[in-house]
């Protein structure tokens, strides 16, 4: 691909009259999104925005370059727009820009574009490239631009031997990478100087120094904005070791002065463990938790929104087709209510392996993805081939090796736990086979590795699962304890507690999964017994409709892209789906997880004092005219079903609005405190 194929038609403007840096951002996302270039202009524009934060994208020379590697681009192109006067832009040699770059791509198009993209720098720091763009007044001429070949005269090593070497990297790896490689090319070539620049951007590891050239170099320029691969070949040498920005700006007079100032230090020696791995592979993706948990959560979600969505339609088509006494198999009876029930279940059996693997993903990238997956399914004991009440067959082959039948799945926790446990392998074996020879690499990355990672994930989860599962089935007993003993309002909170603490995970698990024995007859035949159901499902709406009702009534405690992903909880919370309060708990775990279970807390209560039942095992909203009260002798009769779903709505009203209020309150008094900045 050629740089001037990324330019179209479509998106390239000029001499407009814009007066603001704001006002060319929003100009270029929208020409974006208008032609269909990226499929979602908030989240493309969030980036953008994310970046410019960071650092000034004005690259100087009237130049800025505001840039953003998104997967919402679906055609990645560089979109331009000339300006009729200059306006401010922060730029690194505070000048205003008039020329400005907005450069969309993603991670899923190889190399062809990256490569274009590298290209653009050394155009850029063309004079007459520049002159030629400012002329410009149709896309014919913009493309005319491209057709000059820009090449600089290096000055040839001697016997191999360079006077310059440096190294250049900055955090997307894509603009400031380049365009100080150019400049200190340059630079070198206006002193009669010999040069070599090796790149650590979006393509990897470019042009890389041997140790023969670090030691034979005169001077040694390391110019980058995050942390550099490879340190160990500096070790003990003297270096210059500063910014892209001082390399573009300064680069000559660095290379004047090398040895003479105090920007010349002697580089520390690295351990060749710690300088294999690069930034973007390092322990210290293993410290970004919110980011990693948030990763997984965004990709889990879609099929636990879907799949309980079309589950409760199940629950509809069995309940109006007259199987409402069907117990632990409602919404299966009828043939039309278990189609669509069945797409649910398979869709909501992927939610933890899917966050598993997507958690993994995010720290080791692709090779982490299937230990991630499998941690995700050995937690959740999706498939029944590793743990299972039969013992037979394919079915429960881990089981078989555990006393008793304790079960032993661990759920969400497990999954994270299990997430971080697959990365932590996949990075071990990859420093471990760090020195395979490139000839080796297939073999690496499409047997060993994989196969490894897979045996070491299984023990893992094998032995994570065995204290998790036990704790489990203690508490599960304890609960059906307090069933039996007819401790129905104690019973009620407990439950409407435990469906609040982690959203998912396999506190909230115990809890349904008794809900669940006592629907299916599990914890006997008393008539009662499933207002441990009742309570289970209400107080597991809570959270998602606690976080919508609060975003409603302290608006100013919320920022806007919060209160937009909180409209979704609505309908999450009446379908009874916990985890579309996940995304909010992982950003801020003690705010929402306390008052949540403050409100699922009181609703339990409500639910065991009012005795009221519930025969099916999921549904929320769907699944209502189920509810019974045991506060009147026929519970069967007119009354005893209008006081179940009356007294249960009001439960869940009055949960709801306590979690609110609590949560809002909170947020609130943080804020005017100081210690909660929300950011819009």
């Amino acid at each position: 691909m050629e740089l001037k194929d990324l330019f179209k038609s479509k998106v390239s403007v000029f001499k407009a009259d814009l007066k603001t840096k704001e006002e060319v951002i929003n100009f270029l996302v929208d020409k974006l999104s208008s032609e269909k270039m990226i499929a979602n202009k908030k989240t493309f524009k969030d980036a953008i925005l994310k970046r410019e934060s960071e650092a000034s994208t004005g690259m100087g020379d009237g130049i800025g370059i505001p840039h953003a590697i998104n997967n919402t681009v679906k055609e990645p192109c560089i979109a331009f727009v000339s300006l009729k006067s200059p306006i401010d832009w922060q730029s690194l040699d505070n000048k205003p820009v008039d020329l400005i770059f907005m450069i969309a791509t993603n991670d899923e198009k190889g190399e062809a574009h990256l490569g274009a993209l590298a290209d653009l720098s050394k155009f850029l720091m063309k004079p007459e490239f520049q002159e030629a763009l400012r002329k410009a007044k149709a896309f014919k001429d913009l493309s005319k631009a491209f057709d000059n070949k820009v090449e600089t005269k290096k000055v040839e090593a001697k016997n191999g031997k360079y006077d310059v070497i440096g190294i250049t990297a900055c955090p997307t790896g894509i603009a400031h990478t380049y365009l100080a490689e150019e400049k200190l090319i340059e630079y070198a070539t206006e002193l009669g100087l010999s040069v070599k620049i090796e790149t650590q951007g979006r393509r990897g590891t470019e042009n890389k120094l041997t140790q023969e050239d670090v030691e034979n170099a005169k001077v040694i320029i390391l110019a980058h904005d995050k942390n550099l691969q490879g340190m160990g070949r500096f070790g003990g040498k003297q270096v210059i070791d500063t910014t892209t920005k001082d390399a573009i700006f300064n680069g000559k007079q660095l290379i004047e002065e090398f040895g003479k100032t105090e920007k010349t230090t002697t580089a520390k020696a690295v351990s060749s463990k710690d300088d294999e791995v690069s930034d973007d592979f390092s322990l210290k993706k293993f410290a970004q938790v919110k980011g990693n948990l948030l990763a997984g959560v965004s990709r889990m979600l879609p099929f636990v929104v879907a799949g309980g969505i079309i589950l409760g339609i199940g629950f509809l088509i069995d309940f109006a087709a007259g199987n409402g006494d069907a117990g632990g198999n409602f919404g299966t009876v009828n043939e039309v209510a278990g189609w669509f029930s069945a797409i649910g279940k398979t869709a909501m059996m992927m939610m933890v392996p899917i966050l598993a693997a997507y958690i993994a993903y995010t720290i080791v990238g692709p090779q982490g993805l299937m230990p991630g997956f499998v941690a995700g399914l050995l937690a959740d004991g999706t498939g029944g081939f590793a743990y299972s009440g039969d013992k037979t067959g394919w079915s429960g082959l881990w089981s078989r090796l555990i006393p008793g039948d304790i079960p032993m799945q661990s759920g969400f926790i497990g999954g994270m736990v299990g997430a971080y446990a697959a990365a932590l392998i996949v990075f071990g074996l990859t420093l471990w086979f760090r020195r395979f020879r490139k000839s080796f690499h297939g073999i690496r990355d499409i047997v060993l590795i994989p196969v490894l990672s897979l045996l070491g994930i299984a023990l893992v989860m094998f032995a994570l699962n065995i204290p998790l599962g036990y704790t489990m089935y203690g508490l599960q007993q304890f609960l059906k304890l307090l069933a039996e003993h007819n401790l129905l309002i104690l019973l009620g909170a407990i439950l409407g507690f435990m469906m609040c603490v982690d959203m998912g995970g396999p506190i909230n698990k115990i809890a349904y999964v008794t809900g669940t024995l006592s629907v299916s007859g599990g914890l006997g035949d008393n008539k009662l017994i499933t207002v441990t159901m009742a309570a289970a499902m209400a107080g597991g709406m809570i959270p998602p409709l606690g976080i919508a009702l609060c975003t409603m009534l302290f608006r100013n405690a919320w920022s806007q892209k919060e209160k937009d992903s909180a409209k979704a909880n609505w309908l999450m919370g009446a379908f009874f789906i916990s985890e579309g309060a996940i995304p909010f708990m992982v950003t801020d775990p003690k705010r929402i997880s306390i008052s949540a279970m403050a409100g699922g807390t009181i609703t339990g209560l409500i639910v065991g004092g009012c005795k009221i039942t519930l025969g099916a095992p999921h549904g929320g909203i769907a699944v209502f005219p189920l509810l019974k009260s045991g506060l009147v002798s026929n519970m069967n009769s007119g009354l005893g079903i209008g006081l179940g779903v009356g007294l249960y709505i009001l439960a869940i009203v009055v949960g709801t609005l306590v979690m609110a209020t609590i949560l809002g309150f909170w947020k609130t008094y943080d804020i005017k405190k100081g210690k909660l900045v929300i950011a819009n």
